[in-house]
């Protein structure tokens, strides 16, 4: 039998986590070659951006854990 769908709201905040992994790897990515090519005030600035975003990523994966958990979706 196949799973079930998840709800809207479900969806939504996968989405949102989605969009904050992919930014990350972006966001590393560039610092990476940032740090290689010795820019590091540059890469200081990436590394701030880097730990905020990570932070809303958090927070969205404690969003779609909660709404799980109060759903059972």
């Amino acid at each position: 039998m196949p799973e079930p769908k998840p709800c809207l709201r479900q969806q939504e905040l996968i989405a949102e986590v989605q969009k904050h992994l992919i930014k990350l790897a972006e966001l590393m990515h560039t610092e990476s070659e940032l740090i290689a090519a010795s820019a590091e005030n540059a890469w200081l600035d990436v590394d701030r951006l880097i730990e905020h975003e990570l932070g809303e990523k958090e927070r969205c994966i404690g969003a779609l854990n909660e709404h799980r958990k109060a759903h059972g979706c």
